[in-house]
């Protein structure tokens, strides 16, 4: 074993702020100290001679990772004794259970940890209460778990994440869906929010049924299930929330079936538990098992991986007798289960230390291997310890051997089982390990994500005034691989081999089939981000999200550089300046199908002809009609057909096709022509929609051809939309008018008006 060295310096000014809090001055003395609290709930003999020399030498080792709540508090002396990260409780529907899970929140809050809750047993918006009035709806309460958070400091260092999980059949999904819009209205910041599906919805949605919106059997609404799945599926498009939580997957997979349900899950989406549980967490650091990387002789330690997954579910399995529990109904749980999760990370640097591309047939290959192993050894590790140290309390040996994902399992090992029980009711996830690894792991690659970027420039503080540096920061696959080559290659003169994949190189199906790979191999769940490509259309996202769930993934979440929110991580290609990224506009055919509306503005008549090119917007025409001598009652749908350079002529076809309006733009000419020509370009060139109603609608002087194109645009937005233009507010109570079904609704009181 080797000293600790840090090969960059980024690495070692996190690891020092973060967690060399109690005096330390070398990771040696954090890792020593780590290693005597946690070895501590072992026998005395055995931890002196050899259990806290072996924590301690894989810490050293790199090997083992610890979560970032052991890193930062695990000391013999230290005062603040939460070594988990995250926890989950419940929400009952009475005042006295909702502020009573407000207080538990706050402890827990207050303890350094994150809180997950399922909200689907709160009564919708308008509820009768046993007292009178009516329920204010979920998403009111959830406003108030949300401040709670942002007041609360989690250990004196953060604000407390939190996730919030609604069934699809509640009432108020439909507000819970749209609730979180980014920036456009900072909704909910300290949540996140998942929507928890069903096998029977999923079906639904493929038989294109009717589904129900009920609370205790009463049916409040009822839905196209189609309909549901395109306003979650386009909320998370355009602004990356809600998640999916594909609550049969993961009941399919509960150890604990005979006792409790999986329900809900920590804030990052890694660990599904029942409530009153908790997140005991640690990662293998997978890159440390590779031998001569980049080489033609290269290989993975399968046997020197084994060793480090035993010695981590001990190690684990001692957090939970050693750390201090925010409630005392999630450590009398806990105790009675001895749940923990153990997963690993730099999966995305092992691949191309082994010069394999990401997402490629023989990564998933690997990746099979690996999570089978983490999975086999964990389990075997877990049944000696119930030899040695006792089962879980709760263990049922013969039912426990009926759970599905324990039938998965080697013969040799469900023996074991059926004889010893388990020490732990579940034992693997893969957590997102952002600090640790950027820390600890030497920037190595996430979790179970690719490498990020192979290096990028962040401009650091000399300390003189306003004067910064530039450090470049590497990704560790890529600062082993420079280490080996020429001067050549670190400069730059030659490009990294085709296997350096990055998040944005890889197809989204190839993503969803890695994490796929291993979800086989995890009891818990995956906490992976899909980042997809710039330019993904909204039809295939939908794809995507279907996919994923025929795949088996328990959870699903993404990211949408096209969308509302920007990432948190963001890198160039080297460029100085930033540069807007222009869209050219698809070519229009000769002749485009259109829509043809008539409306009445103060009297006047207007007609608006909208064309469309593969089910989008392409351009927009405005015809003034003052005396009424168009008549196009009969016609909503035509054709507009180029007929030379600014020339378009208008078909109908109720029968043959025949010119209605013949170079309509020349001899109805007007001054609104302008206005109709720019908002064409901008819907050609792919500007939102609801921008453009929204730029409509600030004019001050909102004029009756604004309005008139304003009414028309509305109604191709997707439904449930929120209504931007000027008429966005309720004049009857002032609430926030939505669009749905060809008519503009107030949820808040009921008014409507159908256009």
């Amino acid at each position: 074993m080797n000293d600790f060295k840090w090969n960059q310096k980024l690495s070692e000014e996190i690891f020092s702020t973060k967690y060399m809090l109690h005096g330390e001055s070398h990771p040696e003395e954090v890792f020593r100290g780590i290693a005597t609290e946690i070895a501590s709930s072992e026998k005395e003999e055995k931890r002196i001679i050899e259990v806290e020399k072996l924590f301690y030498d894989q810490l050293m080792d790199g090997k083992l990772i610890p979560a970032g709540r052991i890193l930062a508090n695990a000391r013999p002396d230290s005062p603040m004794k939460n070594y988990n990260n995250c926890f989950t409780i419940d929400v009952e529907d009475s005042m006295v259970g909702i502020y009573d899970s407000l207080k538990e929140d706050a402890m827990i809050s207050k303890m350094g940890g994150g809180v997950g809750f399922d909200i689907s047993k709160l009564r919708p918006k308008g509820e009768e209460l046993s007292r009178g009035g009516n329920s204010s709806g979920v998403i009111s309460f959830l406003r108030i778990f949300d401040q709670s958070a942002k007041t609360i400091m989690t250990g004196g260092q953060r604000r407390s994440a939190h996730i919030a999980l609604l069934d699809i059949s509640h009432p108020d999904i439909e507000e819970f869906i749209t609730i979180k819009q980014g920036d456009r209205n900072k909704e909910l910041t300290q949540f996140n929010i998942s929507v928890k599906i069903s096998d029977t919805f999923i079906e639904a949605v493929e038989n294109d049924a009717e589904w129900d919106l009920m609370y205790n059997g009463k049916i409040y609404k009822t839905v196209k299930a189609r309909y549901l799945y395109d306003l979650l599926a386009k909320n998370s498009y355009i602004h990356n929330e809600p998640g999916i939580f594909n609550k049969d997957h993961v009941e399919k997979y509960n150890n604990g079936y005979w006792a409790f349900k999986m329900d809900r899950v920590n804030p990052c989406g890694e660990l599904v538990m029942p409530s009153y549980s908790l997140c005991c967490l640690s990662a293998i650091n997978l890159s440390k098992f590779v031998k001569d990387p980049f080489s033609d002789n290269v290989s993975f330690n399968f046997d020197e991986m084994d060793k480090t997954v035993r010695l981590a579910i001990r190690f684990l399995d001692n957090v939970l007798d050693r750390t201090e529990y925010p409630l005392e109904k999630i450590e009398t749980f806990s105790k009675q289960w001895r749940r923990v999760g153990l997963g690993f990370t730099a999966l995305g640097d092992v691949f191309v230390m082994m010069k394999m591309a990401y997402g490629s047939p023989e990564s998933l290959e690997l990746a099979e291997k690996i999570g089978k192993l983490l999975r086999d050894s964990s389990y075997d590790s877990s049944a000696d310890l119930a030899v040695e140290k006792g089962s879980f309390p709760a263990c049922d040996n013969d039912k426990l051997i009926e759970a599905n994902f324990i039938k998965t399992l080697p013969e040799v090992i469900r023996a074991k089982i059926k004889k010893n029980g388990l020490r732990n009711i579940q034992l693997n996830t893969v957590a997102p390990t952002g600090t640790t690894s950027l820390s600890v792991g030497q920037n190595c690659s996430s979790g179970i994500e690719p490498i990020f970027a192979l290096q990028y420039d962040r401009s650091v503080r000399t300390g003189i005034d306003d004067e910064t540096r530039k450090e470049t920061i590497y990704d560790y696959a890529w600062m082993k691989y420079l280490d080996i080559q020429d001067e050549e290659v670190k400069e730059g003169k030659v490009e990294a081999p085709p296997y350096f994949v990055t998040t944005m190189d890889i197809d989204p199906r190839r993503a969803i089939d890695m994490q796929a790979t291993i979800q086989k191999y995890i009891d818990h769940s995956i906490s992976k981000t899909l980042n997809l490509p710039p330019g993904t259309s909204f039809d295939e996202y939908k794809d995507l999200y279907m996919y994923a769930y025929k795949k088996g993934l328990k959870g699903f979440t993404t990211f949408n550089p096209d969308g509302s929110l920007k990432g948190i991580l963001e890198y160039s290609d080297k460029k100085e300046k930033q540069v807007i990224k222009r869209v050219l506009a698809p070519e229009r055919p000769q002749i485009l199908p259109c829509e043809i509306h008539q409306i009445k503005v103060k009297g006047k008549k207007y007609i608006v002809i909208v064309g469309i090119l593969s089910n989008s917007l392409y351009e927009i025409f405005c015809v003034d009609d003052p005396e009424n001598h168009i008549d196009l009652k009969k016609y909503s749908e035509g054709f507009v057909k180029k007929a030379g350079k600014g020339r378009y002529d208008l078909q109908v076809a109720s029968g043959p096709v025949e010119i209605k309006l013949k170079d309509f733009t020349r001899t109805f000419d007007s001054p609104n022509s302008s206005l109709a020509r720019f908002i064409s370009m901008a819907l050609r060139h792919g500007t939102p929609l609801q921008f453009v109603v929204e730029q409509l609608a600030k004019d001050t002087n909102f004029a009756d051809i604004e309005r008139v194109i304003s009414r028309v645009l509305k109604r191709y937005i997707f439904d449930g939309e929120e209504v931007i233009a000027g008429e966005s507010k309720c004049e009857e109570c002032g609430g926030t008018l939505v669009f749905r079904d060809g008519c503009v609704t107030c949820p808040e009181c009921g008014w409507s008006k159908c256009s």
